[in-house]
């Protein structure tokens, strides 16, 4: 299983050029040239490649403190992050300007001239503050689906977040959503990255993770509550996805 791409910091992906298929939360997108994505701390989401074979992107992550704790508006500014709209589809000029904004936040990096960090933190202020003028204004991606698998693969995503706690076979899935095993399995691995078992391991884990963090559960409650059946085999598989054991995570996180 690859590892899994979920954070505790927040992300804004620019596609330059091209076009990829984006799992975020629980839904689809084919985002394309000049989509914004906003991904928050914590939120699973994994891009692919499509048919197109060439794509640019450009990834910033960042913490809530890195914009500074004294900052009035620091709320505003995060919140295109809490909108729920997580893809924003810019017009032309303000690609030109957002693109203007990460060469500004890539040449003061590179180069570290005095003060670099804070012309970071201001390139990344406008950043957020186009996000929260376009928020509207752009086309939204969140509610439309230019493609019918994309709203079926959203559809079978959504419900294994919700149910993730009990027993979830390929075949139900199939009878349920009235779709091939073969087919379901296809098209999953194609609009998510994940194969269905991965998949539902890594909201598995994910979910272990939280309870891991906010509550002081033992192991073999919170494996029990996530859907895992085997001591063992839950200790396998949050070791491959977080890189850790379940007790070193919970020592990691403070709790």
């Amino acid at each position: 299983m690859r590892q899994s791409h979920f954070h505790d910091i927040y992300e804004i992906y620019y596609l330059v050029s091209g076009e990829r298929n984006y799992l975020i939360g629980d839904r689809t997108y084919r985002i394309s040239t000049g989509d914004l994505v906003f991904i928050s701390p914590y939120e699973l989401h994994r891009a692919t490649n499509t048919s197109v074979p060439y794509n640019d992107s450009i990834v910033i992550n960042f913490s809530k403190t890195f914009l500074g704790d004294d900052r009035v508006w620091i709320e505003d500014e995060l919140s295109p992050f809490a909108s729920g709209r997580h893809v924003l589809s810019l017009p032309l000029p303000v690609r030109t300007r957002v693109e203007e904004i990460f060469r500004t936040m890539e040449l003061e990096y590179r180069e570290r001239n005095i003060a670099f960090e804070g012309v970071i933190r201001a390139a990344l202020a406008e950043l957020l503050i186009v996000g929260i003028r376009h928020n509207r204004a752009a086309s939204d991606k969140t509610n439309e689906y230019d493609d019918p698998h994309h709203q079926k693969i959203s559809e079978i995503v959504r419900f294994i977040n919700d149910n993730y706690g009990q027993p979830i076979t390929l075949d139900a899935l199939s009878a349920r959503f009235y779709i091939s095993p073969y087919h379901l399995s296809r098209l999953f691995k194609k609009m998510t990255g994940f194969t269905y078992v991965e998949y539902v391991a890594t909201v598995r884990i994910y979910a272990a993770q939280k309870l891991l963090r906010e509550t002081k559960w033992k192991v073999q409650r919170i494996m029990e509550h996530v859907g895992f059946q085997n001591l063992a085999h839950f200790g396998k598989v949050f070791k491959k996805t977080s890189g850790c054991t379940p007790l070193q995570y919970r020592k990691g996180s403070g709790v």
